[in-house]
């Protein structure tokens, strides 16, 4: 049993070396080091720069506000159908971030369903943080949403008892708790919108960010050297709140209490409820123009009802790329759901220096964003038999996306009785067989939840991809951008919504065996 876990170790940390840490390193290699100082002096990277910022920054402190909120709310008042409001909140994160300012653009560019009415546009930096807001927020959110699980609610009783006023209970004890939460909610999503180039291609205009100035000097003047130094800055961000993430002080006992209605008001109550509502409604609003757009003729001049955006997807083969984004999502959610689970197995029940270092090379894939990933591959691999291949587009989308689901069963496994192994290796049975008939059944909720993650990610990603994928694989996300840079908005409306569909139903099918199997748990009085 020893041997074979050595075994998974070193193959584990094989693979993270190649896929992670020698495509970044090659990067690096190649970059021409003199001519950073003229890139960095520039006028087009410094008004970047300063975009970016300006943008990220008022995005990111109006996201996290919303965000705690919703979470707020959705565990401190009395708002019915709690779950299903979950769900719709959560909507924004099922779509690609491109598909975001299209909508914005349906119902505020220059000819946008809202503006002809009102006689104006949202193009450039409005645009840019309206987009960032709904594309980040649901990430904020369900961290928050988390984070309201492990307070202590003994402790506002307590905090009643010394006769603390509600700004006092508020610092004292929600605050002490959702610290870390609030700014690991902040740090994400500010690397989120930083990074995010979606958006501020769709709708930025002649605003341009600095994901848009790399994204324009690789695509369109195939400058790899100065990508990957504007690349750098888009690391700095991810990599500070990777560093944040696993140094600072968690207040929580790691216990998930028992949710009591705390001094919720009728007042507060319907506010709060008007709030959850009206943002909803914003989110069914941008989905709802895409329905709009693919049914209508031309949205400048004739609105009426047409079937020709859907003749033209189905006459240009985008059935290919449906099935592209399918084949690379399902293969990524297999694979990746396999490596990242036996890599916490590694880490989560091996103990010693081997696990730990291979826990923290793991994890900081996060600190790598997905379009400097994408670059990264495309200098290392280009030339080699996986380049523009399947290959390569699964691989890069397990590396971009593996932290997340690797965490899920790095948590999950801790708390699996640790005791299994010593009786496993007691009756001479093997490690393989160990998970595959106690580990993993202990565990099917979380692998479900994996595969889901990454399945959704997947089809959803554009930044990742960008740069790796030729026209007979071209996953379908990547056709949004094409079409809404040809202002075929029907076209793209489309394909946002295809993939809205499928997300829908891989999360619902989740939904569905996680709530079944929870019944059935319930009424054999066991909790798996």
């Amino acid at each position: 049993m020893k041997k074979n876990k050595i075994s998974i170790s070193i193959i584990i940390l094989i693979f993270l070396l190649i896929s992670v840490f020698y495509p970044l390193i090659t990067m690096l290699l190649k970059v021409e080091w003199s001519s950073f100082g003229s890139l960095i002096s520039s006028d087009a990277f410094k008004e970047s720069l300063n975009n970016s910022l300006l943008v990220t920054t008022i995005a990111t402190l109006i996201s996290i506000a919303i965000a705690y909120l919703l979470a707020y709310t959705l565990n401190r008042t009395n708002i019915e159908h709690r779950a299903i409001l979950k769900i719709f909140l959560t909507l924004p994160m099922l779509i690609p971030s491109i598909s975001h300012g299209l909508g914005l653009i349906n119902l505020f560019g220059a000819n946008g369903i809202i503006s002809k009415f009102f006689g104006f546009n949202i193009i450039g930096m409005p645009g840019i943080i309206l987009g960032s807001i709904m594309y980040s927020f649901p990430v904020a959110f369900l961290m928050l949403d988390d984070g309201f699980n492990y307070i202590d609610n003994s402790m506002y009783d307590n905090a009643k008892v010394l006769g603390l006023n509600k700004w006092q209970t508020f610092k004292t004890v929600t605050l002490c708790y959702l610290k870390k939460p609030i700014v690991s909610a902040l740090f994400a999503v500010f690397t989120l919108i930083f990074t995010d180039y979606g958006v501020p291609l769709a709708i930025g205009g002649k605003f341009i960010t600095l994901p848009v100035f790399l994204y324009k000097e690789v695509i369109g003047l195939l400058d790899f050297s100065k990508g990957t130094m504007i690349g750098l800055f888009l690391l700095i961000p991810a990599i500070i709140s990777f560093i944040f993430d696993n140094f600072s002080k968690d207040y929580t006992s790691g216990e998930i209490k028992k949710k009591v209605i705390i001094s919720s008001s009728k007042l507060k109550d319907i506010i709060l409820t008007i709030f959850v509502y009206f943002i909803i409604f914003c989110i069914v609003t941008i989905l709802g123009s895409f329905v709009y757009y693919a049914f209508i003729n031309n949205y400048t001049t004739d609105r009426t009802f047409s079937l020709k955006h859907f003749e033209y997807i189905i006459s240009n083969n985008v059935f290919n790329n449906v099935y592209n984004s399918l084949f690379i999502a399902i293969m990524v959610s297999i694979a990746g759901t396999i490596i990242t689970y036996f890599t916490a197995y590694v880490t989560a029940r091996i103990k010693g220096k081997l696990g730990r270092f291979i826990h923290i090379l793991t994890i900081s894939s996060l600190a790598i964003p997905g379009i400097v990933l994408g670059l990264s591959y495309t200098i290392a691999f280009k030339g080699t038999f996986i380049y523009s291949t399947y290959s390569i587009l699964i691989l890069v989308n397990i590396v971009h996306f593996m932290a997340s689901p690797y965490l899920m069963a790095y948590n999950a496994l801790q708390k699996v009785n640790q005791n299994y192994e010593i009786v496993a290796k007691t009756f001479n049975i093997g490690t393989f067989r160990t998970i595959k008939d106690i580990i993993i059944p202990c565990t099917k909720k979380t692998l479900r939840e994996m595969f889901a993650y990454l399945f959704v990610n997947s089809m959803v990603t554009i930044s990742a991809v960008t740069f790796l994928f030729n026209t007979s694989n071209m996953p379908l996300s990547l056709l949004i951008n094409n079409y809404e840079g040809n202002m075929m908005l029907g076209e793209a409306a489309i394909i946002s919504l295809i993939i809205l569909v499928f997300n829908v139903i891989i999360k619902g099918i989740v939904y569905l065996i996680n709530r079944k199997e929870h019944k059935r748990s319930e009424l054999n009085g066991t909790y798996i």
